[in-house]
């Protein structure tokens, strides 16, 4: 499944006119089923859709280990990923009837809400990093996109410790790449409650909601976060960081874990 297509543009700059071939990003609409039920359509890249539909579920409170996961099946001519669970929540049926349209791009969708989230202890992880670690993470984030690179129409998302980058997706939905990289890490048994989560988008509730979810302690973007995002993070104990971007951040919640 190919990530972006070549098509035939007319580009101009100053005076001149010419024709040439361009990289666009691809999208399609990818359909989720969960024990031969569809739980619904998200618009994305074509491309790592398994780890997208375990993100999505890990992400969303559905799928809560491995010994839960029976089976996944990808059929890639319809783009439909087809997951068998044992041990879903009583109240399934309900929390798939419950959806509110995200701000993420391509009108994304969550089941989860913040009432959802008050049982969830508060992070107290004792990782810690370092601006110039920050940097130097950065530095590696800003190097890996091809695809971003082909076409400038996709956001990135990596997870990291505070020496190396573990894990990269892209998609062109910021939170579609952070649900690919989260499944990726369950897919791979890379523990993520223990890592730094770096995005090039930006933070908002719904993405907090993902990085709570699955104990990520540290989320780090080079843009903004939203006021709902702050907050989540303050109550559950994630450090945010936004607008890092050379020697400059801002450190929005749980300072202690960024050495100064």
């Amino acid at each position: 499944m190919k990530s972006s297509h070549e098509t035939l543009i007319i580009r101009t700059k100053g005076g001149s006119i010419e024709e040439a071939a361009d990289q666009v990003a691809a999208e399609i609409g990818f359909t989720l089923n969960v024990n031969n039920k569809q739980v619904v359509t998200l618009l994305c890249t074509p491309a790592e859709l398994d780890a997208m539909a375990i993100g999505f579920l890990l992400s969303e409170g559905i799928l809560k280990d491995r010994e839960s996961l029976v089976d996944l099946q990808v059929d890639e001519k319809t783009y439909t990923v087809s997951v068998t669970l044992t041990n879903l929540p009583d109240d399934i049926d309900a929390t798939f009837h419950k959806k509110t349209i995200t701000s993420g791009c391509g009108r994304g969708i969550t089941f989860t809400d913040a009432a959802a989230l008050t049982n969830l202890p508060p992070n107290k992880s004792l990782i810690t990093i370092s601006p110039e670690e920050i940097q130097n993470l950065l530095k590696e984030f800003r190097s890996i996109s091809e695809l971003f690179m082909k076409t400038g129409g996709v956001h990135s998302a990596a997870l990291a410790d505070k020496k190396r980058i573990h894990l990269f997706s892209e998609d062109i939905g910021r939170h579609n790449a952070v649900d690919k990289l989260i499944g990726k890490a369950f897919m791979a048994s890379i523990p993520v409650n223990d890592k730094i989560l770096l995005s090039s988008g930006r933070i908002s509730g719904e993405i907090m909601t993902k990085v709570i979810r699955n104990r990520i302690p540290i989320m780090i973007s080079r843009t903004a976060p939203t006021c709902m995002s702050i907050t989540y993070a303050e109550d559950h104990g994630v450090t945010l960081v936004g607008f890092a971007r050379g020697n400059r951040m801002n450190i929005y919640t749980h300072p202690q874990r960024i050495i100064l």
